[in-house]
């Protein structure tokens, strides 16, 4: 098959991938709140979020170790196992529904990490190193179609056909989007087996790798960081809305729904090859004012002021998180991309972790004050990983 054609199967892959995440937002949570109200929604959250951290090594030694096309179908076929239990949770006794439910939130959480290494791995594969950062500009487009058009079906399916017939329905969905993924390159049998061994020596062996190319810890370093940004902004910006601009649940949904679209408009604008390589080569910089677009919405003291911060902010979060995935891609060699795509669901982790203690840690510092002192934080961590890290690294293919 052509290449072409591999990337458009590649592309609608994913999105139908990412409306299931979409899917997930709004499914799971609803029958959880009907079979045990909000603690077990509360519950099921926790775990799922729990068990990505805690997989996502054990999801990264898998991917590297055998076929990245293979492990592609068994991640979407494990999110699609994930999906039935959600419909046989509904209409269970009440214990059995919250042991399975958790039991999904598991199994979505363990697929889903073995779907992101497995698509990484195969997208290097696919896509030149040249083109990966225009490619990955517009993944990050299609993920967030994806994800808003899956959370819009979840909620038609639930009020069409109700909670389980609409959790059968998407599961069958995510069966038959792994037929696409014949369309696309299995791995060569010289790059099968590169995570040799069990799995702590294959996660050695990787902490091996990142001290051997500090560059290749760096982009892993970069994409948590990409990632810590957005955690800040979903951390302070209720209060923020409150404290600071005087402002209420629809000031909170416009800026949310302003960062998002223009977020999304950048990342197509800036989809050009020669523009999104040449931003590629600058994420650490691009990290670094997006961090500064913290500090600069920290200032604001009126709503119109905060839309026009926050949709800059928004276009500068968004180009940053798709260019520290490029770069990650581009540096990262093949064998390696399961288990660094592990580290960095692992450090992204820690990250958010460390974000999400700073108002119990200072409950007396106001919004503002915390966004400036994340903000600071986040340059720091970057000027130090540039630093110690040798620039201009190109992965093993």
């Amino acid at each position: 098959m052509r290449t072409n054609e591999q990337k458009i199967a590649y592309a609608i892959f994913t999105i139908l991938s990412f409306g299931l995440v979409g899917v997930g937002i709004v499914l799971p949570a609803w029958i959880a709140f009907q079979v045990g109200g909000s603690k077990l929604v509360g519950l099921v959250l926790l775990t799922s979020s729990l068990a990505g951290v805690l997989l996502a090594p054990l999801a990264g030694h898998l991917v590297d170790k055998h076929d990245r096309r293979t492990m592609s179908a068994v991640g979407q076929a494990t999110r699609a196992a994930a999906m039935l239990l959600v419909g046989f949770a509904d209409s269970s006794p009440a214990l059995v529904g919250e042991i399975l439910l958790i039991l999904s939130g598991i199994g979505g959480a363990f697929g889903f990490s073995i779907l992101s290494g497995s698509l990484g791995g195969l997208l290097q594969r696919l896509v030149p190193a040249e083109e990966r950062a225009s490619f990955s500009l517009r993944m990050s487009v299609a993920k967030q179609i994806g994800i808003g058009c899956g959370t819009g079906a979840a909620g038609l399916a639930l009020f069409y056909l109700g909670s389980s017939p609409a959790a059968y329905m998407f599961s069958a969905i995510s069966l038959v989007c792994i037929s696409l993924l014949r369309a696309l390159p299995a791995s060569q049998p010289q790059s099968r087996g590169t995570a040799s061994g069990g799995f702590l020596q294959s996660n050695l062996e990787a902490l091996r790798y990142f001290l051997r190319n500090p560059e290749c810890f760096a982009a892993v370093l970069f994409t948590g960081l990409s990632y810590s940004i957005i955690q800040v902004t979903n951390l302070l910006l209720p209060g923020f809305v409150i404290n600071n601009l005087h402002g209420d649940s629809s000031l909170f949904g416009t800026l949310e729904m302003v960062a998002a679209i223009a977020g999304a408009a950048s990342a197509l604008l800036l989809s050009g090859r020669r523009v999104a390589e040449r931003l590629r080569q600058r994420v650490s910089p691009i990290l670094v004012i997006s961090a500064v677009s913290l500090i600069a919405f920290s200032v604001s003291q009126t709503p119109t002021v905060a839309l026009i911060t926050y949709c800059a902010s928004g276009m500068l979060w968004s180009v940053s998180r798709s260019m520290a995935g490029a770069n990650f891609l581009i540096v990262i060699d093949n064998q390696m991309t399961g288990r660094s795509q592990g580290f960095s669901t692992l450090l992204s982790s820690v990250f958010g972790g460390m974000i999400y203690l700073v108002p119990i840690t200072f409950p007396e510092a106001r919004e503002a004050d915390l966004y400036v002192g994340c903000g600071l934080a986040i340059i720091f961590c970057v000027l130090l990983v540039r630093f110690v890290a040798k620039p201009g690294r190109i992965a093993v293919e």
